[in-house]
């Protein structure tokens, strides 16, 4: 578990402040694309979406305007003190809704306990001890555990009650809904004072399928805030258990969400897991992810440091799909858990991030690479860098992001699974896998020599290699070290391609093991890939004649390949800056040179005809391309920049115009020259690196 209130490594959202109220008073300032400000506004960041109050006595109410994130240029938020005034009023608020009886998670007893990484079931009492038959039996294993629910059987749901308001709450009435329709009412007929909690239990027989409970209060009294009077939780979700000390209320200051209490602003959190579960639509995922999540337990204890003895069952299991914990730390104890200042007025983007660990997830950082010095580019000596090619996604920066299409492949296969597996959908690679090289233009390459080299990995020289579909593989070194940064220093697959570009890529032997997700760590590519995604990275080293380039073969592509739908074979195309049979004669003499504004001047010479009237040789025009930094062909491949007719010798390009996601780890600036001949074929690319500046 990691500490939830001041943790390492979580960015908060940093946000400009503005003077948007006179008299004193402040409120945020929101502009729109189009020119709109609204000032004087309360506003929250969901991401997809900004929730915009857009006046005080609208807050903590459902009067609230949905503004799409794309028509967002700009927030900025200041509050002052007047934004945590205590109005001497109630606030009834539904903290969480619980199910019981609790279905077990596996969290704490997957173990990594062996040198290939295998996650194998062990340990609790409830556990069957299987010995080395665990690892291809998980169902085996968790026989006698209680993991799903059966049609019919008796569920009770609990409303947790509370009064986060600063007065004493006048009885109310409640319902109990079940997809919309009345399951049960009735009346709690006392006051509730400042912070007081009740419960109210029902009974329901349990169905198939997806439903959902709605708790909802009715009050005649005025109230702080009333969005909080009614909770609807979605009764397939993966129920998340909180623990806190019982004295961080957070009831000094006005959180976010409108209200006095720890409770709603991080219930808040996970309903907004939600609302981007169902945005996270994908080829693989057209209705988004389908599994839900919701909150079942706080725990208040003394000392949140015993949040594990708390969350474990006599039979050694916990009974929870995910947990977090907030411990105290440093002196806020003492100072009576003063409230975040991001608390007042943010989205802290880190929990969502942090409960997908929870749940399964992986951090998509982990398959960035920063390069090594046995992996360089032959013309500039740059190391060959990666950068997730799908950066703006919340395992890989936190937020505001949707989730990945593995993530949401992930949750969408597993939606009934109980959690505590990490990184098993890296198992998730279809049985055959090829590359295809293509030159310039799209056409197979064929009798070029492919080189693979693998992270966290190191080629075992005393060890027994193989040979699959005439490709041959290395064995490698399995000594349970998968987070060694670098890339193996020789390659573990070397072979060529077909006549039509093509390569299969051998399924190099491992040691097999099952999850109870259902997925396989079955003969692969990447042979005893571990769930931490240290051996997902692969770099491809292309060479066809006197060209060289670099290809990443990462996890994450596989895996999306299987989940669209591509289980027995998938197709990884890896263009080179090759010519074809068919290519005209490049250009000659291309140079690049800085001039004015910020642009830079490439010039060439016509190429060299051998032949007189042949129209393989007719020179139709020149196309000029650009590429930045040093990652991949395939990461971030050359684009154009000018297209010209045949008379023309030089062209000058701005650089300081280019797609967002280049130059990650380095600026450096390429530039390259095609001939262009008929029908649209080029020639190879005549490459040309832009000084830089000492």
């Amino acid at each position: 578990m990691r500490n939830a209130d001041g943790r390492g490594g979580c960015r908060w959202l940093v946000v400009g402040v503005v003077l948007a109220l006179g008299s004193g008073a402040r409120a945020d300032t929101l502009t729109l694309t189009d020119g709109t400000v609204l000032e004087k506004c309360f506003v929250r960041d969901e991401a997809i979406r900004y929730l915009v109050w857009e006046k005080m006595e609208d807050v903590g109410t459902a009067k609230i305007r949905v503004v799409p994130k794309s028509q967002i240029k700009e927030w900025k938020v200041e509050r002052d003190d007047s934004w945590d005034a205590h109005a001497a009023l109630p606030d009834l608020t539904i903290t969480f809704i619980e199910m019981n009886p609790k279905l077990a998670g596996l969290h704490w007893h997957v173990n990594y306990d062996d040198k290939w990484g295998r996650p194998i079931l062990r340990g609790g009492k409830a556990l069957v001890d299987l010995g080395e038959k665990a690892a291809m039996d998980p169902e085996g294993v968790v026989k006698n555990l209680k993991i799903k629910y059966t049609p019919g059987e008796e569920i009770t749901l609990t409303a947790h009650v509370k009064n986060v308001g600063f007065a004493n709450a006048k009885p109310f009435e409640y319902v109990w809904l079940i997809d919309g329709k009345e399951l049960a009412k009735g009346k709690y007929d006392k006051e509730l004072r400042e912070l007081q909690e009740t419960t109210f239990p029902v009974k329901w027989k349990w169905q198939e399928g997806r439903h959902s409970v709605t708790f909802k209060i009715t009050t005649v009294q005025p109230e702080i805030a009333t969005l909080n009077n009614e909770a609807t939780d979605p009764l397939w979700g993966w129920g998340f258990t909180f623990v806190i000390n019982r004295g961080r209320t957070w009831h000094q200051a006005r959180s976010a969400v409108g209200t006095f209490c720890f409770e709603d602003y991080y219930r808040w959190h996970v309903d907004l897991m939600n609302t981007l579960f169902a945005a996270s639509v994908y080829p693989s995922a057209p209705e988004g992810i389908t599994a839900r999540v919701r909150l079942d337990r706080i725990i208040y204890l003394d000392d949140p440091a015993d949040s594990m003895k708390a969350c474990t069952a006599p039979d050694g299991m916990g009974y929870l799909q995910g947990m977090w914990t907030w411990t105290d730390v440093g002196d806020e104890k003492e100072k009576g858990w003063p409230v975040p200042p991001h608390v007042r007025g943010t989205t802290e983007w880190s929990l969502p991030h942090e409960l997908g660990h929870q749940l399964g997830l992986t951090d998509g950082y982990c398959l960035d690479y920063a390069g090594d010095e046995n992996h360089v580019w032959p013309a500039t000596g740059e190391k060959v860098t990666h950068l997730n090619p799908h950066p703006i996604t919340m395992m890989t920066w936190h937020g505001p992001h949707v989730w990945s299409e593995t993530d949401a492949g992930y949750f969408n296969t597993t939606w009934d699974k109980p959690r505590g597996h990490f990184g098993d959908y890296y198992f998730a690679i279809p049985k055959d896998c090829y590359v295809q090289v293509v030159d310039v233009n799209n056409q197979a390459v064929s009798g070029a020599k492919v080189e693979v080299f693998q992270r966290a990995t190191k080629v075992d020289p005393n060890g027994r290699g193989g040979e699959d579909q005439g490709v041959k593989y290395m064995a490698v070194v399995e000594n349970g070290d998968f987070g060694n940064p670098s890339l193996s220093k020789d390659p573990v697959i070397v072979g060529q391609t077909d006549g039509f570009g093509m390569m299969h890529l051998p399924n190099r032997p491992v040691m097999e093991v099952r999850t109870l997700n259902g997925f396989h760590r079955r003969p692969n590519p990447f042979g005893n890939i571990d769930v931490v995604g240290g051996r997902g990275l692969m770099v491809a080293r292309v060479t066809k004649g006197d060209k060289t380039a670099f290809y990443w073969l990462s996890i994450y592509d596989f895996n999306v390949a299987w989940f669209r739908g591509d289980k027995d074979k998938c197709l990884m195309v890896l263009k080179t800056p090759c010519r074809s049979g068919s290519s005209p004669v490049p250009p000659r003499n291309v140079k690049v040179t800085p001039a004015e504004d910020g642009k830079v001047k490439i010039t060439w010479d016509a190429p060299e005809a051998k032949h007189e009237m042949v129209y393989l040789e007719r020179v139709l025009g020149y196309r000029v391309y650009r590429r930045i930094g040093t990652m991949g062909l395939n990461d971030r491949p050359w684009f154009p920049v000018a297209t010209v007719e045949p008379g023309t010798r030089e062209v000058v390009a701005e650089t300081k115009q280019f797609p967002q996601d280049t130059g990650y780890y380095s600026d450096l600036q390429q530039f390259a020259v095609t001939t262009l001949g008929e029908t649209g074929v080029e020639s190879e690319m005549t490459e040309v690196i832009l000084p830089q500046k000492k």
